[in-house]
Formats: C-alpha cells, sequence, structure tokens
C-alpha cells in the first residue's frame, strides 16, 4: 500500500495556554507544527502565501480568536485538510456541537488528534463504553522481526482458556497473517465473526477488505469475551504509525489508544537490542492509553543468558513499563508444536517457556 504523507499543524488558538499545550503537546508527539496563529490576519496571510502547505496541515482553532471572521473563515478552511475547532475556556459564546473541549492531559490530546487523521475506513474507534466492556484486551507486537510475538500470543490465548476464561485471539497482522497457518486453520479469513478451535479459545483473522468493520467487531467481541488478545506484528516507529494512515498502523494505533495493554517483545541477539532501542526512544516520547509490558523474549541459559537479561533491563527501564518479562529459549518444545500445529502444552506441559507463560496467565487472572 503506498505511503501517505503525513498531517502537518496550524494552530489559531485564542488562549495563549491552552494554545501552547496543544502545540507543545503535539511536538513532543512527533508532529510537524508549522504555524502558530496569534489572530485571525495572522493566519490568513499565512494560507496566502503558503498555499501548498496547508494543504496537508491540520488546523486547530477557537472560534474566539482575535477579529475572527466566519465569512472569511468558510473559504479558508476549504484549503487544510482537516480541521479541528475548540472551544476555549474564555469563550462567553453559546455552545456549539461541532466545537470540543480541548482534552486536559498529553495523552488523552494525543489520543482524540490520532483519531481525527486516521483513514474513512474506520470512522469511530471511539473508547469503548465502561458499561459495555467485558473484555480486557491485550495487543501483543514486536520490536523488529522473528521475536516470536505469535507463539506467545497463541500460547497466552491457550493458557487462559485451559482457566476457562473464554478468549478470542485475532491475527491483526495485516502484513504477515500468522496465526491460522500455526493452528492449521483453513479459509479463516472468511469467517463472519469468530471461530471456536478448542474449549474456550475462539480465532479470528483480520484483512485490510474487512478493516472497515473492526471497530464494530470489536465492540462485539468485547461484550462476549473475558480475554481478547491481539497480535498486531512489528512496531517499527510509533510516532510513524500513530500519524499513518495505512491499515497496517491504524490497528497498531487503535491498540495504542485502546487496548487495555500493548506488549512490546524484543529478542536477545544484537539487531533485536538495537531495534528495542529504538522502539523504547520513541515510546518515550509518545503518549498512549494502553499500559505496556515489555518482553524479553528467547532468553539463553547460563551466564550468556545472564548477560542478554542485564541488556534488556538496561533498556528497558529507561521506560516507565506496567510490567518486563523475560521468556526463556525453548527451542526443542517450540518447534514440535509448530510442527504439530499445537500448543506448547500440548506437546510439552512441563517445558520451560510453557510454565513461564502459565505463570503470566495466573498472575492476569
Amino acid at each position: 500500500m503506498a505511503e501517505i504523507s503525513l498531517p502537518v499543524i496550524v494552530t489559531a488558538i485564542s488562549n495563549s495556554d491552552q494554545e501552547s499545550f496543544v502545540a507543545g503537546t503535539l511536538f513532543t508527539q512527533g508532529w510537524s507544527v508549522i504555524h502558530r496563529a496569534v489572530d485571525f490576519d495572522s493566519l490568513v496571510q499565512f494560507c496566502a502565501t503558503h498555499q501548498d502547505q496547508i494543504s496537508t496541515a491540520l488546523l486547530l482553532y477557537s472560534p474566539d480568536l482575535n477579529d475572527f471572521n466566519p465569512v472569511v473563515f468558510e473559504d479558508l478552511v476549504l484549503n487544510f485538510r482537516q480541521i479541528i475547532g475548540f472551544a476555549s475556556t474564555i469563550s462567553d459564546g453559546a455552545p456549539d456541537d461541532s466545537l470540543h473541549q480541548i482534552p486536559t492531559t498529553a495523552t488523552q490530546l494525543a489520543t482524540f488528534i490520532r483519531g481525527y487523521v486516521r483513514s474513512p475506513l474506520i470512522r469511530k474507534l471511539t473508547p469503548l463504553m465502561q458499561s459495555q466492556k467485558r473484555s480486557r484486551i491485550i495487543a501483543i507486537s514486536s520490536a523488529g522481526s522473528c521475536t516470536g510475538a505469535s507463539t506467545v500470543a497463541i500460547n497466552l490465548a491457550y493458557e487462559l482458556s485451559i482457566k476457562e476464561k473464554k478468549i478470542l485471539l485475532i491475527d491483526a497482522n495485516l502484513s504477515e497473517a500468522n496465526i491460522a497457518i500455526y493452528l492449521d486453520q483453513r479459509n479463516l479469513m472468511d469467517e463472519e465473526l469468530w471461530r471456536l478451535t478448542s474449549p474456550f479459545l475462539y480465532i479470528k483473522e483480520l484483512t485490510r477488505q474487512r478493516i472497515g468493520e473492526f471497530d464494530s467487531f470489536i465492540e462485539k467481541a468485547s461484550a462476549e469475551f473475558d480475554f481478547i488478545i491481539l497480535d498486531i506484528g512489528a512496531i517499527h516507529d510509533l510516532s510513524s504509525h500513530f500519524s499513518d494512515k495505512r491499515a497496517d498502523s491504524l490497528v497498531i494505533t487503535w491498540a495504542g489508544d485502546h487496548a487495555d495493554d500493548l506488549w512490546i517483545i524484543t529478542r536477545p541477539d544484537r539487531i533485536g537490542k538495537e531495534r528495542f532501542k529504538k522502539v523504547t526512544s520513541i515510546l518515550n516520547r509518545t503518549s498512549v492509553n494502553s499500559s505496556i509490558t515489555l518482553v524479553l523474549n528467547m532468553r539463553s541459559n547460563g551466564r550468556k543468558g545472564q548477560e542478554e537479561e542485564k541488556a534488556f533491563l538496561e533498556t528497558a527501564t529507561t521506560h516507565k513499563a506496567q510490567h518486563l518479562y523475560v521468556l526463556p529459549v525453548d527451542t526443542r518444545n517450540t518447534d514440535d508444536s509448530a510442527q504439530s500445529r499445537g500448543a506448547l502444552a500440548e506437546v510439552n506441559e512441563r517445558g520451560i517457556l510453557r510454565k513461564a507463560l502459565v505463570a503470566i496467565a495466573s498472575e492476569m487472572i
């Protein structure tokens, strides 16, 4: 799918404190704030001299900007990619349904703005109402490739289902769907809702063609299941994902905004270490609503494993994660489970990786 240019920001907000909060927050999230209008004339002049830039820009404005002219404004905004109106705290006018209250925290603001730049394919993606929400949603991602994230997602889902929790495992890796292959499930993408694969465990595969149904689907699933586990694939650059409009990025954006937990899994080799450092560095300057869990997978045995774990913790502790997990390498059992198209518990219930995942599942419940 082709790259889509990221929107830049123009602010025209009357209250200086509010404008500083909005511009400063978006700047720290990696957005480019190209103009900060102090009055309506400043906005008009900038638009007249920077027509190419505003065609890709998101305008954030308040209608009580000094010398605001609504007639001129109606023509002006047609040049922008998108606009969002905010009701300023100093405004005495009547409430306007087209205006929004400025969120009070950086995380809420980032989530709000990201919702506006998503593709029209996903129109709502609003946070699920707590009264309707039953599921705990866990998104599992990779800091790079070949980290074993799909193996972790499948087996975590299986262990939770053994504890008689109703589980939905969703393959949301639109680039490289793996779960149907691992579990030998044919035509999974054609399933209207979800497919039962073992007691209490259901699976689903997302596709780009049906991504527009994701919002209604996840809302229905949240009322049905105890846990929803999303395998969302590799995250290379969170800030780009959260501003991008490709289908792959839309799911990652949703996970950062609405999942209860976002797991980021890394591997201990040199490439894994470098990619993990990059992801955590970006994570430190990107606001997400989800609780973060950082996972080192495939830790070696003995002294080598101790060094791998030390290096992981040195990087992981630079970010305030909710949980840090270290999972041992278990090549024989993971190979056997892949060959048999089953879970780790089915090939060796005493395997070291299986035991580690049992402990995590028990902690989650």
